[in-house]
């Protein structure tokens, strides 16, 4: 899909979007490393890592390993799906912004996009007009 019908059907129409986040990840390092917007997101993952990391050593010594562990494991997780929703998110905005990073994008199989063919549930204005119509 060119990037103009890309941008003229993100604005008009539903669109369907998968991004490979493990090759998206890549793909910002490589070419967007200098962006104030990746780093961004690239220091609150750090932080939020050492944060856990932290928190999780002074857990493991002073409570039980099983509430520690109760509460270090979800924290990583959490953090770590952050992150990742958060990198598929710039790698979505970068592919809007630049017609070249969108090219390799969807030639490197990151970034997928599809038209959502599924039609759309009715709104709640919608119903209640359909039902005053019945009667």
């Amino acid at each position: 899909m060119p990037h103009e019908k890309f941008i003229f059907l993100y604005e008009t129409g539903p669109l369907g979007y998968l991004v490979s986040t493990r090759k998206a990840l890549r793909i910002l390092l490589t070419y967007k490393m200098r962006d104030s917007r990746f780093q961004r997101l690239l220091a609150n993952g750090a932080c939020a890592l050492l944060a856990l990391i932290g928190a999780g050593a002074c857990g493991f010594s002073l409570l039980p390993t099983f509430w520690a562990a109760g509460v270090f494991a979800p924290g990583m997780c959490l953090s770590s799906m952050l992150l990742w929703l958060g990198a598929g998110d710039l790698f979505l905005q970068f592919a809007l912004e630049d017609e070249r990073f969108f090219e390799i994008a969807t030639r490197n199989n990151a970034l997928t996009v599809f038209e959502d063919e599924e039609q759309l549930l009715p709104q709640p204005a919608c119903i209640a007009l359909a039902r005053r119509s019945r009667s």
